[in-house]
């Protein structure tokens, strides 16, 4: 068995129960940065007709009505366009590269009306989660990965320019993380 880190599996339980009343359910749902085991995938899979998870550190797998697929989603989603309802990134986007091209990328793959739900951590939380990974209460290899801490204004500009109409960002956890709802 892996190393527990404490506040892992609180912090992934806030974000699941941040994005949950947003999804659009009997649909299509894409978790980009889906991570193994994928949690949230298993906890909505039975709301959903497909569901597809996407990451570079995943075995490719098939199961009921999930696929999880391998791919570096820095720059591209290897996916057709208008495909999904729901698409999710939790705690990903801060560790792209390309922020700007993986949302437009969401945009794409989204369908008409279909929703993107992101969960960041705010600049705010940038000692926080430094402290926490010394004190290997979260991964410290995933906060060392930290590319970008997004402010609200940030995240509401790249999904404006990505081509959603509606996009509504508020912080969340004691301003720490950052809440995104963008709908095509």
């Amino acid at each position: 068995m892996g190393k527990v880190y404490l506040l892992e599996p609180i912090l992934q339980y806030l974000r699941i129960l941040k994005v949950s009343p947003f999804f659009v359910n009997n649909g299509v749902f894409v978790d980009i940065g889906c991570d193994e085991p994928a949690v949230l995938l298993n906890t909505v899979k039975k709301n959903m007709n497909k569901c597809i998870g996407i990451d570079i550190a995943v075995s490719p797998k098939k199961y009921e009505n999930v696929a999880i697929h391998q791919q570096n989603i820095q720059k591209k989603i290897d996916l057709p366009s208008n495909i999904a309802n729901t698409v999710t990134m939790l705690a990903v986007l801060e560790h792209m590269e390309y922020p700007e091209q993986i949302v437009n990328e969401s945009c794409r793959i989204l369908q008409k009306n279909g929703v993107l739900l992101i969960t960041v951590p705010s600049p705010r939380s940038e000692p926080f989660l430094n402290i926490f990974s010394k004190l290997k209460l979260v991964r410290p290899d995933m906060i060392e990965q930290h590319h970008n801490y997004f402010s609200k204004n940030d995240l509401k500009s790249i999904c404006k320019k990505a081509g959603f109409s509606q996009v509504y960002v508020q912080g969340f956890e004691f301003g720490l993380n950052n809440f995104v709802r963008a709908v095509k």
